[in-house]
């Protein structure tokens, strides 16, 4: 896959989401110039089940398999759990981050082809770090996703 992404599409897939979608323009500018491209071809695993997250992806060609692995009969068996398509992300939510432990919670494989925009997490704290307001929106969809008031 040949595909160069540009800023302003970048901004466009930020504010699509929940999470990101009350920055200001030059916050959404900042975190959508950390956004790596990644290509992969089918059956590449993108994040696995357990590891340390490291990164978000934001999915813009392709899809995935989340793949669960449970206990049956005392015999670990994958589960499908979910199939990801372009415009959805692996590993947020509508309030941000979507682990609370830091640990990966299932394994995602590309079940085809794919174009993923990748943000780390190391980058991500650079940045809210040298911008304060999006502490304050991250903090802010967090309460309203789980139901608490302001």
């Amino acid at each position: 896959m040949d595909n160069k992404i540009d800023l302003p599409r970048k901004i466009e897939i930020l504010k699509a989401q929940h999470c990101f979608s009350q920055l200001m323009p030059s916050e959404l500018e900042t975190l959508a110039s950390l956004l790596k491209e990644v290509n992969l071809s089918k059956g590449r695993t993108i994040v696995t089940e357990g590891e340390s997250v490291d990164s978000v992806y934001f999915i813009i060609k392709g899809t995935a398999d989340v793949q669960h692995v449970r206990l049956k009969d005392g015999a670990p068996q994958i589960e499908l759990v979910a199939t990801l398509k372009e415009g959805e992300t692996i590993g947020l939510n509508e309030s941000g981050f979507y682990s609370l432990t830091g640990l990966r919670t299932a394994t995602v494989v590309a079940s085809s082809d794919m174009l993923l925009l990748r943000l780390s997490v190391a980058a991500f704290h650079g940045f809210a770090l040298a911008y304060p307001h999006v502490n304050e929106v991250m903090r802010a969809n967090a309460r309203s996703f789980l139901g608490l008031k302001s």
